[in-house]
Order: structure tokens, then C-alpha cells, then sequence
């Protein structure tokens, strides 16, 4: 009688540790790199409820509308990292199609949006020429549409987002870290084992800091802090480029591990 009580307590166990981890909310990450800059938009949803919300709108999104039609998908939310035109530039189309959809970024990044209009007083004087073929006779028609981007049409957020700010996808919860350095209202998300970096932090490298309110020591300090906030497993979704680890970052990124750089406290 006794082994027969204990494999019945063993086996019940077993099935409430099924039962719980069956309904636990499990996170799925979709990415489609859209425009010349190659923007990765990221559809991140609680396979439970199905509660679903974007990250970045570079341009079309067509694959990620698509997985929320077939998998019957509720947007909650869509999440900005930065206002950069590349990372804005199909914001006002996709609130059209999902008009219950949240859009969410920084207060400073709303603040900042005249100041990325003028793009090329920060830009190198070549690199300025270079981006202003795309706007003549035979230019490059996609490079033109960011470089015009009439952020009028972007607008107010339905949520600014601030620092350490909490938001429920379902079961799941998605946090805000404030990531200055790449913009000066830079803002990763994360949610458990996931970390969606922008611009801030790539597989190998860190974002540029010679645009409109970036900065060296700024971007180096953030990034630090989020080695220090998120496991070494944590998965990396950056703006662009690959995916990576926070592990592999912190042994392998020169541009914040050289010891050159030295950042004030």
C-alpha cells in the first residue's frame, strides 16, 4: 500500500506539473527585415492568448500582418525603440491596419522628432552627398521616402513610455529599459529570455552615436547596463544584423569591453 501511495502522490505531481506548465504563456518571436537599411520589425505574442505586439515599423510589414491573420493574433501593442525614419517610417500604415493597437515609445523621443528632420547637420559631408542621390533623377525611391519623412504623420504616442515602465502581453510582461547613447530616448524591451536592443546594442558592435543626441559614453553605459540586468541566455533582438546572446556580448564586444573607454559614474 505504501509504494501504491506513493506512486499515486508522484504521479499527481507529474500532472499538476503538466497542467501548470501547459498553460504557462510561452513568448514567440516573428522578424522581417524591411527597407535599404534592412530594419528588423519584430511580432513578439503569448502563444497562450494570443495577444500580440509589434516592435519597430520600418516599412511594409506583409509577413508580420499576415502571422497575426493566420494565427488569429490580438495586437495590443506597437512598441518604438527609437523614432529614427528607418525605424518609423511604416508607423502611420500600420496604425491604419491596427487601429486598437497601442503605439508606445519615449517622451524624449517625441521631443526629438524635429531635430531628425535635419538629418544631414550631423552626417559627414560625404555620406550627406551620398544620401542626397537618392533624392534626384534615378535615386533610390525607398532611401527617398525615409529621408522625406514627414514626421507630422507619425505624431503623438497613444503611451509615453518611461523607464522601468511594465506592460502585460497576455501573460507575459514586457519591461522598459531608458538605453540612451544610440538616441537620447532609446528604449529596450524585454520580457523574459528576450531582449528587443534597437539600435543600441548589435551582435559584435553598439549603434552609431554621431547622430542627432547620441554619445559615446552614453551608449557604452547602456549597454553595460544591460549586461548587468539581463542572464547570459537572454536572446538578442537588435534593429539590425543577427541575433545574439548577452553572454556572447560580453565576452565579444570590443566596442564595449576595450579598455580605452572609460565611462564616468
Amino acid at each position: 500500500m505504501k509504494g501504491k501511495t506513493r506512486l499515486l502522490i508522484v504521479l499527481g505531481a507529474l500532472s499538476i506539473c503538466f497542467i501548470g506548465c501547459s498553460r504557462s504563456s510561452q513568448p514567440v518571436v516573428v522578424s522581417q527585415a524591411v527597407g535599404p537599411i534592412k530594419v528588423n520589425c519584430y511580432l513578439l505574442y503569448d502563444a497562450k492568448s494570443r495577444e500580440a505586439a509589434l516592435f519597430d515599423v520600418g516599412g511594409p510589414i506583409d509577413e508580420l500582418v499576415s502571422e497575426v491573420n493566420e494565427k488569429g493574433l490580438k495586437l495590443k501593442y506597437i512598441f518604438i525603440t527609437h523614432c529614427h525614419c528607418d525605424h518609423v517610417l511604416g508607423l502611420p500604415a500600420a496604425r491604419e491596419r491596427f487601429p486598437e493597437g497601442k503605439v508606445c515609445f519615449s517622451r524624449e523621443e517625441y521631443e526629438d522628432m524635429g531635430l531628425y528632420e535635419r538629418w544631414e547637420e550631423k552626417l559627414p559631408p560625404q555620406e550627406v552627398a551620398e544620401m542626397k542621390k537618392a533624392l534626384g533623377p534615378g535615386g533610390d525611391p525607398e532611401l527617398a521616402a525615409l529621408l522625406t519623412l514627414d514626421y507630422d504623420r507619425i505624431g503623438k504616442p497613444d503611451i509615453f513610455v518611461a523607464d522601468g515602465q511594465v506592460f502585460k502581453l497576455g501573460g507575459l510582461k514586457i519591461g522598459a529599459v531608458l538605453s540612451p547613447g544610440h538616441s537620447r530616448g532609446s528604449m529596450c524591451y524585454s520580457t523574459p529570455g528576450i531582449l528587443i536592443s534597437g539600435d543600441v546594442l548589435f551582435a559584435g558592435q553598439v549603434g552609431r552615436t554621431d547622430l542627432m543626441e547620441g554619445g559615446r559614453e552614453a551608449i557604452v553605459k547602456s549597454v553595460r547596463n544591460l549586461y548587468a540586468s539581463f542572464p547570459d541566455e537572454t536572446k538578442v533582438y537588435p534593429g539590425h544584423g543577427p541575433s545574439t546572446d548577452i553572454g556572447t556580448e560580453k565576452k565579444s564586444n570590443e566596442e564595449v569591453t576595450a579598455i580605452s573607454v572609460t565611462i564616468k559614474n
